[in-house]
């Protein structure tokens, strides 16, 4: 008889029910302490001082070496370079740059490419970089080093960097007269932007030709790449350094690197930081200014597009960031001469130089709030895993709800009779998992035509420009997944059940991207979470309504306009209301056609990730907001 009294049983539907009933509050308050948690982050008590894990590094910080006579190379060889650029207004200076480094002892040769344009009817982009390797006198070629610049011809729409060619070549001259490299230095200068030093990369490690990059072959190799410097000099009248670190999804270079350049430049007299906009120091002990930097880092990342070519780099395990002096106003007074810059280089050379091991003791996930402090990942994942997870107990809440639902004192007898018929109804497990496979390969499909041939020549013939042909694409992709719900509407228990296995896709997804790339899982958490959370099954035309705004908001093409029209409204305060729309309407074509680029030539993982994982959850809950009506039974 003590079975059948036993009031444990009892004491848990009791409990069942209280979650069942506050469930949407929980899972806001655990919303809500993410985000409180990230916010508290900028404070001095939640972040760490950037410090030298690697003492190795520490030799290129003794007295420079460098003498007046390399300063006054650079001087002659950018006049020098002024002049051959008058000659070549769209292209590189080819026979100047190849006797330059032939005459510096450099082992000179050049690289061509060829880009395929997939959306240009058979278009095809040619380019050729240059460079030169300096084998290292003490060992055999097994380790080298990279330093890099992008070349803009006169007529680029971009600003002018070519200020850093006759540095590198004076820096070249230098480090040839010296036997103390232990590592063979690549002087490599790039054309067409990333496009080049993409090609470049590839070719270096021997990746086979695509359909869409050529990336052509290498007459001549060195060692195995143990780190890069992008330089992106504006002039040699220096006012501050700024220094970009975001690379190919998200990736960082390990923070030694970025504290090794952050202390030369400090111990030369010039002024560098992430996102430096001045001469002054970026010191600032307000909390406004601290969270604003790490919010800045935060959307800077989230996109997954590099900042400058040191970004492709790290896909290849390859330590590198750009080094951007930015020119000296006129307003300011004085200015740093070109021989700090050099040292600079000098510096962070000789430090690598003396590496015996790629970087692996200092983070490679951290965020900067400012020059001197940093959050490491075991500080800031604590906020995207009470966002995240909130869905992962919402998923669990929403189990239980399928077996209890409300409190007792509540429920009336015909909730309570729905709630017996729900018990002994069994899930159609086969009905549920044709739903989930038709959304996921929507999902694909989504991924799947923009890389077929026949369909993009058939839009190209059409005149269909690029961005529209595309556009008109996920508009199709997307009409088939509102009129899904008329095909595979499913009843109420199966619907649940449905919703239980999104929420868990939806917190897993956003946990493993947070993982990889914490600012792109956190932007959508902060965005998304929220609405998921108030989506929920309703008997009530209004429950209904909030439930399908809900998700019309945080369908993926909405959020990329809503973004995309705070963007144009910030950068264009002064458009009215309509032109505003138009402008964001026409970056949101663009948006799409970059990221479909990008995941073409250079493995952008965004748009695949969002096709693939976040389209088919959409389409998911779209579903589950459309359930198959019953007859009633009387």
């Amino acid at each position: 008889m003590g079975l059948l009294t036993n009031p444990s049983i009892s004491q848990k539907a009791k409990y069942c029910r209280k979650l069942v009933r506050y469930n949407t509050l929980i899972c806001l308050t655990l919303y809500l302490l993410g985000v409180g948690f990230f916010c508290a982050l900028p404070d001095t008590n939640f972040n760490s001082a950037t410090y030298f894990s690697e003492n190795a590094l520490l030799p290129g910080l003794v007295n420079s070496e460098l003498e007046m006579e390399t300063v006054n190379l650079v001087k002659s060889l950018s006049a020098e370079l002024q002049r051959e650029r008058e000659s070549y207004p769209k292209s590189l200076p080819y026979p100047w740059l190849l006797a330059k480094m032939r005459r510096f002892g450099l082992e000179t040769h050049t690289h061509n490419f060829t880009l395929n344009y997939p959306f240009g009817g058979g278009k095809r982009f040619k380019g050729e970089n240059v460079f030169g390797i300096l084998r290292a006198p003490r060992i055999a070629s097994t380790e080298s080093i990279v330093i890099s610049v992008p070349y803009r011809p006169p007529e680029t729409v971009h600003t002018d960097v070519s200020a850093g060619v006759p540095l590198m070549l004076a820096f070249a001259d230098f480090a040839r007269k010296k036997k103390y490299w232990a590592k063979d230095i690549i002087f490599l200068i790039t054309e067409q932007e990333q496009l080049g030093m993409q090609a470049w990369l590839e070719a270096y490690h021997g990746a086979e030709d695509g359909r869409i990059l050529d990336s052509g072959m290498l007459r001549a190799r060195a060692g195995s790449i143990q780190a890069a410097i992008n330089l992106e000099v504006q002039s040699l009248d220096i006012s501050h350094i700024n220094l970009k670190i975001e690379g190919l999804n998200g990736q960082l270079p390990n923070l030694d690197l970025h504290n090794l350049v952050q202390k030369l430049s400090s111990k030369n007299g010039i002024i560098a930081g992430y996102k430096q906009t001045s001469s002054s120091p970026k010191r600032s002990f307000r909390y406004q200014d601290k969270l604003f930097n790490v919010l800045s880092m935060v959307f800077s990342q989230a996109s997954g597009v590099p900042t400058g070519n040191h970004g492709l780099f790290h896909k290849y395990g390859i330590e590198a960031l750009t080094l951007e002096a930015v020119k000296r106003d006129k307003a300011q007074q004085q200015f740093q001469e070109i021989g700090s810059m050099l040292r600079i280089i000098e510096g962070i050379s000789r430090s690598l130089n003396n590496l015996l091991e790629r970087f692996h003791q200092s983070f490679f996930f951290y965020l900067l709030v400012s020059n001197d402090r940093f959050v490491s990942i075991g500080d800031y994942m604590p906020s995207l895993a009470l966002m995240a997870g909130s869905l992962l107990i919402k998923a669990f809440i929403h189990y239980l709800s399928m077996y209890y639902s409300g409190d007792e004192s509540d429920v009336d007898e015909k909730e309570d009779a729905e709630s017996k018929q729900k018990q002994s109804s069994e899930i159609g497990y086969f009905s549920v998992g044709i739903v989930l496979l038709v959304a996921h390969s929507i999902g694909a499909l989504a991924v799947f035509l923009p890389h077929s041939q026949p369909i993009n020549q058939y839009l190209y013939e059409a005149n269909f420009s690029t961005q529209d042909a595309l556009y008109s694409l996920f508009q199709c992709i997307l009409t088939l997944a509102i009129t899904l719900p008329v095909f595979c509407a499913l009843n109420v228990i199966n619907g649940e059940a449905l919703h239980v296995a999104v929420l868990l896709e939806l917190g897993t997804a956003l946990l493993a991207v947070g993982m990889l790339n914490f600012s792109l899982g956190f932007s959508l958490c902060v965005f998304l979470v929220p609405f998921i959370i108030l989506i929920r099954p309703g008997t009530s035309r209004a429950a209904q309504l909030v439930s399908r705004l809900c998700c019309v908001v945080i369908n993926p093409l909405v959020v990329l306009y809503c973004v995309l029209i705070g963007l144009t409204w910030h950068l264009f305060p002064e458009l009215s209301f309509k032109p505003l729309l138009y402008k964001a309407h026409k970056a949101t074509t663009d948006a799409l056609t970059y990221s479909v680029v990008d995941s073409m030539i250079y493995g952008n993982w965004l748009f695949d990730m969002v096709a693939l994982i976040f389209v088919p959850c959409w389409i998911l809950l779209w579903v589950f907001l459309f359930p198959k009506t019953e007859p009633r039974n009387r």
